[in-house]
Order: structure tokens, then sequence, then C-alpha cells
């Protein structure tokens, strides 16, 4: 081996999921690591999942093996010949396929060169796809033959994800006119693994995140998924580089943003995310994003904390990107609190120094929405540190209930 790709593979062998599939291979089953584990350990980057390639017929078996050795099990995705077995091993997860046109011939059907370098287990007999450790030493991403994208359009998308995670990789000029066509099929690629690429590439460094939209943008891609005008979306992309979150569901609340609330609820539901989520998107889109023009007040703070549970670091983050000089001195005011765990916890759940029955009787309430409300603004005064002990909040609920007076609340 030369010098890099001995260093390689001893990455790659120290591995404990790479041992462990080692110490089951046997020679005829002609087992390889292959993909982005195998790149990234000559890059010396952490390791992605990994990734095994066996003879036809062999599969299933050392699957199984491979399982029991790790005291998991195996479970099948999709049919032959191109089903992949998944096996959980150690919070990761191994996935093994059977090669398709010998060992040569399934290099090249990769997404990218790059990717196309395998080491044979246990041997760490090294396979590449031609030009491949050239394009890795220089930081090309190629596609190792024509019609790679065509064949599966989510690999513009992955394209724009590898530019995210990998610092300094540039594309291929002569692959974009395919991606482009490819572009425009994405919307036939599933929702799931739409998403999962997506998430991969929002959750990448802002800088990088926001060369990997451009590119998508470019290539017509998010036009395609988004499905607005160019103005809305350059919106979202300029909004998301103001995001020092690395969050993906922040990330795509930013960046649907300037579609309108209901427009990016619409879309989020069809992407198919999870109920969590929908629910602190449409949380986070229907905050207003300008604020009264004075200093942020402890009510505004309170209030902003309040509104925000129980997506309170979610919601900072979002307005330090989307609101106006006011709003983002008012999330930063807000964030200081949350160093203060004790004073965070009195704010979001203050408690009353009154029992229910005397509030109740004070304001002349029954159970219903009315009352309800008379106890968030009770509870709001007393996070803010308006009042202070039984006394002060008796005077409260008297001038509440004499006067009808209320006490202003933040306008954002």
């Amino acid at each position: 081996m030369t010098d890099p790709t001995a260093r390689a593979w001893r990455r790659l062998v120290r591995r404990e999921d790479v041992a462990l599939a080692a110490s089951c291979a046997h020679p005829r089953e002609r087992v390889r690591a292959v993909g982005g584990a195998v790149r990234d350990a000559f890059l010396g980057r952490a390791g992605s999942d990994l990734d095994l390639t066996t003879a036809p017929g062999c599969a299933a078996p050392f699957a199984a093996r491979l399982a029991a050795r790790a005291g998991t099990r195996v479970v099948a995705v999709g049919a032959a010949p191109r089903q992949i077995l998944k096996v959980p091993f150690s919070g990761r997860e191994i996935d093994v396929w059977e090669e398709e046109g010998g060992p040569e011939g399934d290099l090249v059907r990769r997404d990218f060169s790059v990717n196309a370098i395998a080491f044979g287990l246990p041997s760490g007999a090294l396979a590449a796809a031609p030009g491949a450790l050239k394009d890795l030493r220089r930081k090309l991403l190629r596609a190792p033959r024509p019609g790679v994208f065509l064949e599966d359009p989510l690999r513009v998308l992955r394209a724009a994800r590898f530019l995210a995670q990998l610092q300094g990789f540039r594309l291929s000029p002569a692959d974009l006119p395919e991606m482009k066509k490819a572009g425009r099929f994405l919307r036939m690629v599933s929702e799931e693994r739409r998403l999962g690429e997506l998430d991969k590439l929002l959750a990448a460094r802002p800088e990088d995140r926001h060369r990997a939209l451009r590119f998508l943008e470019r290539v017509g891609v998010l036009q395609a998924l988004i499905r607005s005008s160019a103005p809305r979306i350059r919106r979202g992309i300029s909004l998301l580089k103001r995001l020092e979150s690395r969050d993906p569901r922040v990330a795509r609340a930013l960046l649907l943003l300037p579609l309108g609330p209901r427009r990016a609820e619409e879309l989020l539901r069809k992407w198919k995310t999870s109920r969590e989520e929908s629910r602190l998107a449409s949380r986070l889109v229907a905050f207003p994003l300008h604020a009264p023009r004075r200093p942020p007040t402890r009510r505004d703070v309170a209030e902003l904390l309040r509104l925000s549970s129980p997506f309170v670091e979610e919601s900072l983050s979002f307005l330090l990107a989307a609101g106006d000089a006011r709003v983002r001195d008012l999330a930063r005011a807000a964030r200081r609190v949350l160093r203060r765990p004790a004073a965070l916890r009195w704010i979001l759940k203050p408690v009353r120094p009154l029992p229910l029955e005397e509030i109740r009787n004070a304001l002349s309430l029954a159970e219903g929405p009315k009352l309800g409300e008379a106890l968030g603004e009770l509870d709001l005064a007393l996070a803010a540190g308006e009042i202070r002990g039984a006394r002060a909040a008796r005077a409260w609920l008297a001038a509440r209930a004499g006067v009808g007076k209320r006490p202003p609340r933040l306008v954002l």
C-alpha cells in the first residue's frame, strides 16, 4: 500500500464496526467496505455509517452472521436484486448488499467517484473506480459515468449535501447539465428520502449550508421542491445565512417563511415531517417579526419566553435570524435568561401566591376560557416580577375585577 492508502486502511480498520465485519468475512464472500466510510478514512474525517458489499448470494448469510456477533438482528429494506440488509450496531447502521456487475462494475454504480473506493475485508485490498483517488486528492465531486443523476434524481440533493459536509470540495462542471435535467424529476423521489438528504444539508455549518443552497437554486432544485418564485426562494436562503443554529427544523421554517404560514405548513405536511416538527414550524412562522421601538422590558422578555415554550431555544434562534433589529434585541435578552435555569423555570411556571378558589372568587369567574385568560395574565405578571406576594396579587385581582384594566401585552 502507498502511504495515504495505508493510513486510510489503518483509520478504517480501527473502527469497531469495521473490525467486527472483518472478523465475520469469509474470502469467498468478497466482502468490501465502500462509500462514505472509506472516503472519510482517506480524508481523516469522522466516519459515516458503514456500507458493505458482497458477492452475489452472500449478503444474507454474511449479514446474519454479523448480526449474531453484534447481538442485534437483520432488517431487510427493499426487494432483490437491490435489497439492503441493515444491521444496527452501537448507535449506527451497517448496510449490506450484493454487488452488481462484478466487483469493478459495482463501484461505478456509485453516485460519485470519491465514494467508489473500496477496501476488501479482512485483506485491506484496495479497489477504486477510474480516477477516484485522483478526484479525492483534488477534492472533486464527479460522477463515475453518465446517467448517474438521471437514474436517481436524489443524487442532485446528495451533491449539495456533500458540498455542505465536505470542506473544500467542488462539483465537476461537466456534470451540471445532467444535474439540471435530473432536478426536474426530483418530485418523483419519495418524500422520506428527500427529507433525509435535506436534513443532513441543513444541519451543516451556516456558511457551508448557504453554499449548498445557492447551488440547488442555480440548478433549479429548490424551485422544483418548493414551487415558488425565485425572489421568495432567494429571500429564504438569505434568512438562512443569518441562522447560527444547525437545527434542520428551524432551518426549514426559515427557508419556507417567505411563502407565508399557510403555504409553509402545507409543504411541511406534504414532506411528511413529524407531528412535533409541524407544531414547531406552526409556532415559528406565526411569530410577528417586528417589535415596538423601545428597549425590551422584563414583561416583554417573560412573555416571549412563555410564548416560545416548549420550543424556547428554537424560537430564539429563529427570531435572531428573521426578526428586525428590535426583535433581535428582545431575543438576545431572552437568551440571557436561558443561562439562569432557576429564572427560566419561574418565568415558565410561576408559583401563584393565592389558591385557585380565591382567585376565582375575586374575579367572579367560573371555570372556562375567561378564567384561563385571567390566570394566564396573572402568571405573566408574576413571571415579569410585577406581582410579589399574596398582598400584591390581591391588589392586582381587585384592580382587574373592579375596572377591567389589563396590563399591556407585548406586540412583536
